[in-house]
């Protein structure tokens, strides 16, 4: 996913009727479901032996949805303060095979731990329903490391992402104070990308008022 060069600036409330994926309710509802997915990491995180070392938790829920945690230094969380937070939530492409892209996922969580050296707190899957994730990204500094922007996998799988979606929310966001404490995830602005005409269309919103 490109820079921002063509990106449509949206006012904080503005709708677009042709693109409803853009809808400021929308990323009300995926700063919901990150905020829930924060909340779960900090029950996790509380059964943990505090101790500089990798924590993979892989659960099911009833309905066969997966919920894929993996934290590359669990004492990192202790100390975290004015968190930044990552969102991704994507429309895949219906019948398609997308077993490539859910490989590059496996590929970048198997190389989380050479990123934690430079912030790099947590990764969060959530299915939230089949075939249908949000994807949390924490880390413990300001901004983005740009090691990780610049990760090969990590970049084929964005390179990837106009194959398999049809629509992408990019959410930005913070979590002040204590990672670990009580604070809710907020979303500061958004990018959107529709991969359904060519070149993609970009859109960037910044909040005013709480998301």
């Amino acid at each position: 996913m490109s820079h921002l060069a063509a990106a449509e600036v949206l006012g904080d409330q503005e709708r677009l009727p042709a693109r409803p994926f853009t809808d400021p309710e929308r990323t009300l509802a995926d700063a919901g479901v990150m905020d829930r997915m924060l909340r779960r990491l900090r029950r996790e995180a509380r059964s943990w032996a505090r101790s500089r070392r990798p924590v993979e938790v892989l659960k099911h829920t009833r309905a066969g949805c997966r919920h894929w945690l993996v934290v590359p230094d669990a004492l990192a969380l202790d100390g975290a303060q004015d968190v930044t937070a990552v969102g991704f939530f994507g429309d895949l492409r219906p019948g398609m095979d997308h077993s490539a892209i859910y490989e590059l996922e496996a590929d970048v969580v198997a190389r989380l731990g050479r990123y934690a050296p430079v912030g790099l707190l947590g990764y969060y899957d959530a299915e939230l329903a089949p075939a249908l994730h949000g994807n949390l990204v924490l880390f413990g500094t300001p901004e983005v490391p740009p090691v990780w922007r610049h990760d090969s996998v990590h970049a084929a799988a964005v390179a990837a992402a106009p194959r398999h979606y049809a629509v992408v929310r990019l959410h930005r966001g913070t979590i002040r104070g204590a990672l670990l404490g009580t604070s809710h995830l907020v979303i500061q602005r958004t990018r959107y990308f529709d991969f359904g005409q060519q070149p993609a269309w970009q859109g960037l919103r910044h909040f005013t008022t709480r998301a």
